[in-house]
C-alpha cells in the first residue's frame, strides 16, 4: 500500500490529485534551486546569530514539546525555530511570488484569496524527537448536530476537542470540516525518515476528526521524503508532526502557512512586519501579508479600500 502512496513530481496535476485523494503532496521544485541555496544560506545565518545571542527558541525535546510555550522552559529543547522570516531578510520575501509552482497547489485547496499564516523555520537536529499528531487547524470548530451540545469556540484548544466530550465527530459519518488552512514544507537539504522528515497520515484528511494518542495508538504515520527544494504541501486537516532526526546532521527546512482570509493569522505581520520593508513589498506580497481588504474584513475605516498602509492617518473623536 505504501507505494502507493504519494511520491516526488514536478507534474502540478498529478500534485493536486494526491493533494485530493491523500491530503499531501510532493512537489518538487517548488521554488529555485538557486533561491533554495540562498535561503538557506541566510537561515544558517540567523540560526546562528540568534544562538550567540541566547534569543533562539528550541523545542522537540522531552522537557519541551512543541505547542508548550512556556517561557521557563526556552532553552530546553533540540530543534530550533526562526521566527517572522520576512523580517529576517529580502531573500526570504522571494519566496512569497505568486508565480512559484506551489501556489497552484495552495490556491487548489483555498481557492483564489488567502493570507499568509506563519512563515518559518523549523532546524530539526540529532537527538530531537518526534511530535505528537495534529492537525494545522485545530482550531476550526467541528459540525454539530442542530440540538446537540457543543464546545464554545474559544473553549477549543490544541488538546481539548468536542469529540473528547460527546464523541460528535466521531460518530457523524455524514459531516466533514472543510480545510481552511494549507501549509507549505519546503525541504531545503531534503528529507528522509533518518533526518526528521515530516510523518504523515495519508489519507487522515478525510477521517473527519483530530487524532487521539489513545484511540489511534495503532495508526503508524509515514515520513514524506523528497531532495532539496521538493516541498510538502498539505490540507490543513491531514495528520501530520515532525519527525525524529536519527541522522548525524541537521535537517533545514521552512513552513510556510496559509489561511483563508477570514482568520486570524498565527503571526501578526501588520503590526510586526518591520516597516522599511513594506515599501519593498509588491501587491501580492502585501494581500499574503494581511494589507489587503477582504470583503470588508480587515479594514480601519472605509470597506471599500482595497489595501491599508503600514503607517494609517486614523481619523479619531471630532465635533463639527
Amino acid at each position: 500500500m505504501k507505494n502507493k502512496f504519494p511520491k516526488p513530481t514536478k507534474s502540478i496535476t498529478k500534485a493536486k490529485k494526491d493533494l485530493f485523494e491523500w491530503g499531501y503532496c510532493l512537489l518538487k521544485d517548488a521554488i529555485p534551486p538557486e533561491l533554495n541555496k540562498k535561503i538557506t544560506k541566510r537561515l544558517i545565518e540567523q540560526a546562528d546569530a540568534e544562538k550567540k545571542l541566547n534569543i533562539a527558541y528550541e523545542d522537540g525535546s522531552k522537557e519541551k514539546k512543541w505547542g508548550e510555550f512556556t517561557p521557563n522552559k526556552k532553552s530546553q529543547g533540540i530543534n530550533q525555530r526562526v521566527w517572522m522570516l520576512p523580517n529576517k531578510g529580502k531573500i526570504f520575501l522571494k519566496v512569497l511570488e505568486e508565480h512559484h509552482k506551489y501556489i497552484k497547489c495552495v490556491q487548489n485547496i483555498l481557492g483564489k484569496d488567502f493570507i499568509l499564516s506563519s512563515y518559518n523555520a523549523n532546524i530539526a537536529k540529532p537527538g530531537g524527537i518526534a511530535m505528537d499528531l495534529h492537525t494545522d487547524q485545530w482550531w476550526y470548530p467541528d459540525p454539530v448536530n442542530r440540538k446537540q451540545k457543543f464546545l464554545p469556540v474559544s473553549a477549543i484548544t490544541r488538546k481539548k476537542f468536542d469529540y473528547t466530550i460527546n464523541h460528535n465527530v466521531m460518530n457523524n459519518k455524514d459531516l466533514i470540516i472543510r480545510p481552511a488552512v494549507s501549509n507549505v514544507l519546503i525541504m531545503l537539504n531534503g528529507m528522509s525518515f533518518e533526518n526528521g522528515g515530516t510523518l504523515v497520515v495519508p489519507g487522515s484528511h478525510l477521517f473527519g476528526r483530530h487524532p487521539d494518542k489513545k484511540i489511534d495508538r495503532d495508526i503508524k504515520p509515514i515520513a514524506a521524503e523528497g531532495p532539496p527544494g521538493c516541498a510538502i504541501i498539505t490540507d490543513g486537516r491531514l495528520w501530520h508532526g515532525t519527525g525524529a532526526n536519527i541522522s548525524n546532521v541537521k535537517r533545514f527546512a521552512i513552513l510556510i502557512t496559509f489561511c483563508g482570509p477570514q482568520f486570524r493569522p498565527q503571526e501578526n505581520y501588520t503590526l510586526g512586519l518591520k516597516r522599511d520593508l513594506f515599501k519593498q513589498l509588491n501587491e501580492y506580497q502585501k494581500g499574503l501579508l494581511g494589507f489587503k481588504v477582504w470583503n470588508g474584513y480587515g479594514r480601519i475605516g472605509d470597506p471599500t479600500d482595497k489595501f491599508l498602509k503600514i503607517d494609517p492617518m486614523l481619523t479619531g473623536e471630532m465635533k463639527n
